[in-house]
């Protein structure tokens, strides 16, 4: 009660079920691991290509970080837009909105702060077409931002964690690995990174 904890060291696992968020092309059976680099997070404009630790390209993505009021989208590799993320910053708790495609019509997912003085704890809020139902994801952090466990459910009440989300910083920059368990959106799972990213900026 009252530790803080670091999931660096901790494993993805399985969930019982698919988690579809946006499409089926986005889940695999095996566990992948991508890397998103520094270049997103810092003021260029120009475009950048996630890619898994081995090199294979999976999403592009454009737009900066460190402007919080700045839109980022994220394409497919035939550059149609997927995802489209921006900070609510006029909310009273911190939160972030992922919408569908470019425009902010369609929401695809929320993430929040649980309480205004928990800096640790934010929820996820999605639709998962595997199961034709609302569900939520429980992102537990640690205090400096530098590792995210992201749970299927209330880490409380035992549910797998599914992702994990460790920063790695060099020199004056720094970057993201995540690592996605199998049968879990990796979309989703890159919406969740740079949201997380966005919240611990502020």
């Amino acid at each position: 009660m009252g530790i803080i904890k670091n999931y660096s060291n901790s494993e993805v696992i399985e969930p019982p079920n698919e988690i579809v968020a946006l499409e089926e092309r986005f889940v695999f059976h095996r566990p992948i691991t991508l890397v998103i680099g520094a270049k997103l997070f810092t003021f260029t404009e120009d475009d950048y290509t996630i890619k898994d630790d081995e090199g294979m390209d999976y999403f592009k993505c454009s737009g900066n970080s460190l402007n919080i009021s700045n839109k980022k989208i994220i394409y497919d590799l035939y550059d149609l837009p997927l995802l489209n993320i921006k900070n609510q910053i006029l909310s009273l708790r911190d939160k972030v909105t992922v919408y569908l495609g470019e425009t902010e019509e369609e929401v695809f997912a929320t993430v929040t702060q649980k309480s205004m003085v928990n800096v640790t704890k934010y929820t996820l809020d999605f639709f998962n077409q595997a199961k034709d139902k609302k569900e939520f994801l429980d992102l537990k952090c640690d205090i400096v931002g530098n590792s995210c466990g992201v749970f299927y459910g209330k880490e409380k009440e035992g549910a797998p964690m599914i992702g994990k989300i460790t920063r790695k910083i060099e020199s004056s920059t720094y970057s993201y690995t995540v690592e996605i368990a199998p049968k879990v959106d990796i979309a989703l799972m890159v919406a969740a990174t740079i949201c997380f990213d966005q919240l611990k900026k502020e």
